[in-house]
């Protein structure tokens, strides 16, 4: 179970504020947040074409489905958790809410466990379903080896970034995805380019940035000192 915040206070714009307002206040930022995300595939894409070469774009093309697959298992947790924390904060019942983010901690670790087992062990058949050839599996596995563990950074990021939104701090959760962007634009060319690690080295960047963005968020929601919960 997460820590419990404070006694202060949930934003209190959420309940008096415009509707109209709140939607700009929150959807601009949401909006942001997304666009910034899109930056990993861009950046990746970009280092890895100029530093490793265009079979190695062609096996990172095989990775697509099988991220938003682990992706979409973060997502379905952490859309409705945040839901029912939205709920339950606008019943005033904190104590429930927060239990349902501690659950939703639970079950995302749990949940996560399994799909990672299961798509490493059957990696292999998975990138050949895909249409991967000898050519381009080897690129694939390279960079899902070390993705495919790291998903758990990324499930805790994306999916209490979700719950950070609905409890009132919309701003606070784009720049959990600006932190992560702008690390991984730093070591792609770093690791790619002056280690030599290759596609491995993208794979590495991306799981230290999105390790930088789930610390971020658990922060925000464990540490007694400040705001930080519900």
């Amino acid at each position: 179970m997460l820590k419990k915040a404070n006694k202060q206070r949930l934003p209190s714009e959420l309940g008096t504020e415009p509707i109209g307002k709140l939607l700009w206040a929150y959807s601009l930022p949401t909006i942001v947040g997304t666009l910034v995300n899109a930056l990993y595939n861009i950046v990746d894409r970009i280092f890895i074409g100029h530093g490793v070469g265009p079979m190695a774009i062609s096996g990172l093309t095989l990775t697509f489905p099988m991220m938003m697959i682990l992706g979409a298992f973060g997502m379905l947790i952490g859309q409705g958790s945040a839901t029912q924390i939205s709920i339950y904060l606008g019943r005033k019942d904190k104590k429930t809410a927060e239990n349902i983010l501690g659950n939703a901690f639970v079950f995302t670790f749990i949940t996560m466990s399994i799909v990672i087992s299961v798509s490493l062990f059957f990696l292999d058949d998975i990138l050949i379903a895909f249409g991967g050839s000898e050519a381009t599996i080897p690129y694939a596995k390279d960079y899902l080896k070390i993705i495919i563990p790291g998903h758990i950074f990324t499930a805790l990021s994306f999916g209490f970034n979700n719950s950070m939104r609905a409890s009132g701090y919309p701003v606070k959760a784009m720049l959990t995805m600006l932190i992560g962007a702008v690390i991984n634009t730093i070591l792609d060319p770093i690791f790619i380019f002056v280690f030599d690690w290759g596609i491995e080295g993208a794979a590495y960047s991306t799981v230290i940035s999105m390790a930088v963005s789930a610390i971020w968020v658990m922060r925000h929601f464990t540490n007694p000192k400040k705001q930080s919960s519900l």
